[in-house]
């Protein structure tokens, strides 16, 4: 049984909607007055990521690789764009198979019909991926009890945006968000579709959210869940139709990917013989989270989805065999989104540029085959950045986890969002009560 609210008068409303799932965005004027200040920083950032990048865009395919692990500004936009050629791209699943879900294998292909040229083409793939950015913080702006700072002012902007094409999942995430949190819930739950066949990261918020939709009666979470899956098969059926070989190679792909540098690999794990192993373990370990978060949703009604869904990514990028280093993005924007402090979004930058610069030495000492010193960063260096990459990973969701659960326990009027739901019941009871008929006397 949902927990009932109080009213401000003393009168129990037993009958009272569940409190919110999340709470209303802000007005255009509070978002502005939040936004102004961390868009300038934001920008900076971006700009300087940009200036560190680009110039690898002038050199051969060949020549590149060994210039941009030396460089420190590595990127798989442009090394991509080179192993197709470095003009037209072949339409994605169609002429060719892609190791990305459909929606990224798309937003690879457009910049190469307007811009062929290696340099134009990274300008404007990246300029869409800035807009991204800055459309995300604004979204973040946007929402209450966010931290906006958190993604803004984060070094990771600076190395990762140009990494790969992470930001644009990130921003249809948050896009998805702030239209649940306006009460467009099927139009979130469709950018929430689109988001997931961006990159597929954005299926736990989904899966949270959907979960906590409950409070509203078992009807709503499968009317919004037909809404994903008439988005799914909108999105996938012509590609799977037209060339199932093709767009089934991100989901074999990514079922025998090699472990990369993970916690499987700290502790002593085969890289090629534990792969199934792996794969089993992080399906465990994310289904168990992903069920019981649900599970004690069901029970009391009282989880907060944000930091749950934060929680639980942030436990499969720990027990999941890859970590690419740009998925940092996705743990400053989580962060972010759950209003983390700002010594901990402070400090989850300062870990991710650590990875980042440990990371492509790596990859630069193993390019110049310095064998002796590779040997000796492995050991003095990398291993200890990747250890800390994971006690990194584990504090956040510990942290997430406590703040998804901070009000199952409580009464409705010491849940951290009481007010907000209180104000909330007394306002649609009274829209209600407007637009009941008026008993005739």
């Amino acid at each position: 049984m949902t927990p009932t609210v109080s009213s401000r008068m003393g009168t129990p409303l037993a009958s009272d909607p569940a409190p919110l799932v999340l709470p209303r965005p802000v007005t255009v004027g509070e978002a502005w007055r939040r936004f102004h200040a961390p868009a300038l920083v934001c920008v900076g950032l971006l700009s300087f990521g940009y200036a560190r990048t680009a110039p690898g865009t002038t050199l051969s395919a060949r020549a590149y690789r060994g210039w941009a692990v030396s460089a420190l500004a590595d990127s798989d936009i442009i090394a991509l764009h080179g192993d197709r050629g470095g003009g037209r791209h072949a339409l994605p699943y169609l002429e060719d198979r892609i190791e990305y879900p459909v929606l990224l294998g798309l937003f690879m292909w457009w910049p190469s019909l307007v811009a062929p040229n290696p340099s134009a083409y990274f300008a404007v793939t990246y300029g869409a991926l800035a807009l991204c950015a800055i459309g995300a913080l604004w979204l973040l702006c946007a929402m209450p009890h966010t931290e906006p700072w958190a993604f803004a002012a984060s070094p990771a902007l600076a190395v990762y945006a140009g990494l790969n094409w992470d930001l644009e999942g990130i921003f249809l995430l948050l896009l998805g968000v702030w239209l649940w949190a306006r009460s467009h819930e099927r139009w979130a739950a469709g950018v929430l579709a689109l988001a997931t066949w961006t990159k597929i990261f954005p299926a736990v918020p989904l899966w949270v959210l959907l979960s906590a939709a409950l409070r509203r009666g078992a009807r709503r979470p499968l009317e919004l869940g037909a809404t994903v899956l008439a988005v799914t098969l909108a999105v996938n059926l012509p590609f799977a139709l037209s060339a199932r070989e093709n767009w089934l190679w991100f989901f074999r792909y990514n079922a025998i990917r090699e472990i990369e540098p993970s916690l499987y690999l700290l502790l002593g794990a085969d890289p090629r013989g534990f792969v199934r192993g792996a794969n089993a373990i992080c399906a465990v370990v994310s289904l168990s989270g992903a069920l019981g978060l649900a599970a004690l949703e069901l029970r009391s009604r009282r989880v907060e989805p944000l930091p749950g869904a934060a929680a639980l990514l942030f436990l499969f990028f720990a027990v999941n065999k890859v970590f690419s280093p740009q998925y940092w993005l996705w743990v400053v924007a989580m962060l972010a989104l759950t209003g983390a402090p700002l010594w901990l979004g402070a400090s989850v930058g300062a870990v991710a540029l650590i990875d980042f610069v440990a990371t492509f030495s790596l990859m630069h000492l193993h390019t110049e085959r310095a064998w002796r010193e590779l040997e000796w960063f492995r050991r003095q260096i990398f291993v200890p950045a990747l250890w800390l990459r994971y006690v990194t990973l584990l504090a956040c969701a510990g942290w997430a986890a406590r703040r998804a659960v901070r009000g199952v326990w409580l009464s409705p009027l010491a849940h951290p969002l009481g007010d907000q739901a209180d104000a909330a019941v007394l306002e649609r009871a009274a829209i209600e009560a407007h637009r009941s008929p008026t008993p005739s006397q």
